[in-house]
């Protein structure tokens, strides 16, 4: 007889297994009511229907003592049958044993417990084992290591106390923790009315033909945490050996999560028709296949920590009727276009992804969407209405992400909403984020609901998370009044500013929404923010200057038509100076004249100079040796010119100031940087508000127009920049240029103190 040693998956996976945390569809003990997380029964059972024999070793000696105690009792039913942790190595053959009145054990049980048993089968003989070396086949099965069956069968051993054993009524198998390799064909076959078989926390990967054949009535099945390893360590996928085990199933609920499924396996889903319920939270699937679900009835769907999953076309194909809890975290996505036509998702989860933009196109056809959840994403601010496409959405959040400003329309999107969730963020200082802030304030007042499904539950024994995770953080919310003292925070009538919702801001979280006041460089509770009226509303000074000239050009182009233009054919030239200059002028009308820097100012360093952690050799390796040891100028570097014990925004805006110029190391890295996009944002006002134009800014390499934020592109439009070249023989004029400018600056400011 040959055995054979298991060898190892098809699929590899890149993490070791792990005890991990919930995911969408809970743990076993969120479904039922009877049994606890290690096995012990709940004070739900009551001592009349259960013999418990939990952590008893050796039960086979004492179970019929425990029926003739049950008897005594005067209890003629058992119900609820335990051999929790009693060091069994498979199944035993006690359910048809006898007790009051010739009643078989198995007759009237409806649960059963082994939780916590070794039936790994770890005691076959060395020599068993030494055969199956003898007897590896590698015969392949799509692209599978086929391997010798009368192994597994040994494997699926454990469970021949079940056998010829008419288990008429038990609806719930609890085989948790058991240590289980192999499930085999006729394991289950006396179970008639089983509805959920719990197989989670075993080591299970291969699973026999025809093995839920016989469990018609099985709703919800429970493989989750299942990780066994080959002789080096490696973690093994799931092997199915017929490739139709689903067909004619019933399943409604199917949990996969933390375990080894493999790609090779998602075929099987086109046989669960009645699907409705499936987790494949950290499973280790990559890019699926086309309409992978196209056959269900999905309406829960996990598919967190599943790298790219989504980035298949038509992944939703299929249910986008049917889907409504969606859990995406961790899986890569960089948009939301897979969402497209979900017409009945209510629930989007896509925390800790690369999500920059919203799409309208996307938007407009979530038409039930309540909930959606972009923490830890990449969201910039945004200009054009787009949350407000989504008539039913009631929560938003964009905790942690990189936006800086809150825009006008984004004040707008968020006014029909009921929590919004915008801590974490690098905000700026603004009367529209005051707004947002004094809102939440007012409509404290009222009294907050909690969520609900638009359409009622339709009572699957899937165990959805979904709502409770945001319901509890709902609960859990910190009244904004208690993050002020200025608890009467009042919106000026004439901005007529208004919105239903409350800020989401976890009570253990306090200091989580503040700005930055950026004249001052640090950062302040939003009550602070000066009271705003609508003239004095902090727009955006580039929009504000193209709008005045605009106006300005309106003005004066039907006047002056026909001489203007030749005035400016004559004087072009000099028309393009006077231009430039009146711009400037009206930029700096708008600056406070009590902080401008006159010429006698000393400063510190020549150079302060912003750059991402990626680009330090750079830095080092190039750019320190041509202007530190060639030209003499001393440049200002945080990691070797911060001052110690200060914070990292006072070293900014200190150094900042005492730096003749500012030098930006621009890059694409550098754009994914929150704190380079905070230092770029901080140059630009702290030159505007001191009446400098000392900024020099390098590219080392070209940014398209769609990856540059708004300041970015409105210094390149108004500033002349230096392109770090490619090629060798081009580099020595970049030195030259750059190093020109730096020693001008320097050399002027020298002028100007020694005249003073």
């Amino acid at each position: 007889m040959f055995l054979v040693l298991i060898l190892f998956s098809c699929f590899l996976c890149k993490t070791s297994c792990q005890e991990p945390d919930k995911c969408l569809s809970g743990y076993m003990t969120d479904l039922q009511s009877w049994v606890d997380r290690f096995g012990n029964f709940t004070a739900n059972v009551d001592d009349e229907s259960k013999l418990d024999l939990f952590g008893i070793q050796s039960p086979m000696l004492k179970i019929e003592q425990h029926l003739k105690e049950f008897e005594l009792k005067g209890y003629d039913r058992i119900t609820y049958f335990s051999m929790a942790k009693c060091g069994l190595q498979s199944v035993p053959e006690v359910f048809n044993l006898q007790y009051h009145r010739g009643k078989r054990i198995a007759e009237t049980l409806v649960y059963i417990t082994f939780y916590g048993n070794d039936f790994s089968m770890k005691y076959l003989q060395k020599k068993n084992y030494d055969d199956a070396l003898i007897g590896i086949n590698f015969a392949r099965f799509n692209d599978e290591k086929i391997l010798n069956k009368e192994y597994y069968q040994h494997l699926s051993s454990w469970g021949k106390g079940f056998q010829d054993v008419n288990f008429e009524n038990l609806l719930q198998l609890d085989l948790r923790a058991c240590g289980i390799q192999s499930l085999g064909s006729s394991t289950f076959n006396s179970m008639p009315k089983l509805l959920m078989l719990y197989l989670s926390e075993n080591q299970i990967h291969f699973v026999e033909a025809n093995t839920f054949s016989g469990l018609k009535n099985l709703r919800h099945l429970d493989l989750s945490r299942n990780c066994a390893l080959d002789d080096m360590n490696r973690p093994i996928s799931f092997h199915f050996e017929n490739r139709n085990e689903f067909r004619g199933s019933k399943l409604v609920s199917l949990d996969l999560s933390y375990s080894q499924f493999g790609n090779h396996n998602v075929p099987l889903f086109k046989d669960l028709k009645h699907l409705k319920g499936l987790s494949l939270c950290f499973s280790n699937l990559r890019k699926l296949g086309p309409k992978p679900f196209d056959k269900t009835q999905l309406r829960f769907l996990e598919v967190s920590g599943n790298k790219d999953i989504l980035n298949t076309r038509s992944i939703f194909s299929g249910i986008e009727n049917s889907l409504k809890v969606l859990y995406a975290q961790e899986v890569g996505m960089k948009s939301i276009d897979c969402l497209y036509n979900l017409t009945n998702l209510e629930i989007a989860q896509l925390r800790k992804n690369e999500i920059a933009a919203l799409t309208p196109n996307v938007s407009i056809t979530l038409k039930k969407l309540q909930v959606l959840d972009l923490g830890h994403n990449r969201m910039l601010s945004w200009f054009n209405k787009v949350i407000s496409m989504m008539p039913n959405l009631k929560l938003l959040s964009l905790n942690r992400n990189n936006m800086n400003i809150v825009t006008q329309e984004m004040f707008e999107d968020f006014q029909n909403l009921s929590y919004v969730d915008l801590s974490n963020n690098f905000l700026l200082c603004s009367c529209s984020l005051r707004d947002v802030y004094g809102i939440s304030i007012n409509n404290e007042r009222t009294e907050r609901s909690l969520i609900e499904f638009i359409d009622e539950n339709d009572g699957s024994v899937f165990f959805n998370d979904g709502l409770r995770y945001f319901n509890n953080a709902i609960t859990r919310r910190q009244n904004t009044t208690n993050l002020s003292a200025n608890r009467t925070l009042r919106i000026e009538k004439d901005f007529r500013a208004r919105g239903n919702f409350v800020l989401l801001i976890d009570k253990d979280d306090t200091y989580s929404f503040r700005c930055l006041m950026s004249s001052e460089g640090k950062l302040t509770n939003v009550d602070r923010i000066t009271n705003c009226s609508y003239l004095s509303r902090n727009y955006d000074i580039e929009k504000k200057v193209k709008r005045e000239w605009r106006l300005f050009l309106l003005f004066l182009i039907p006047l002056t038509l026909l001489p203007t233009l030749l005035f400016i054919y004559v004087y072009r030239k000099n028309l393009r100076y006077f231009l430039i200059t009146i711009k400037n002028t009206t930029m700096l009308s708008l600056i406070n004249k009590d902080e401008v820097f006159n010429d006698t100012t000393i400063f510190n360093y020549d150079a302060f100079i912003s750059y991402c952690n990626e680009d330090r050799a750079w830095v080092l390796d190039y750019f320190l040796p041509h202007v530190e040891q060639d030209c003499n100028i001393s440049v200002c570097l945080h990691e070797r010119d911060f001052q110690v014990g200060l914070s990292i925004l006072e070293n900014i805006v200190s150094c900042m100031d005492r730096s003749r110029s500012i030098i930006l190391i621009i890059s694409k890295r550098f754009l994914l940087s929150q704190w380079c996009q905070f230092e770029m944002h901080l140059a630009q006002h702290r030159l505007l508000e001191t009446r400098r134009e000392d900024l020099i800014l390098v590219l080392l390499e070209e940014i398209p127009r769609r990856l540059r934020p708004n300041t970015l592109h409105y210094l390149m439009l108004t500033k002349t920049y230096i392109l770090w070249p490619s090629e060798e023989s081009e580099r020595n004029l970049f030195w030259k240029r750059l190093k020109k400018r730096i020693v001008t600056l320097k050399i002027k400011h020298s002028e100007n103190v020694s005249l003073a």
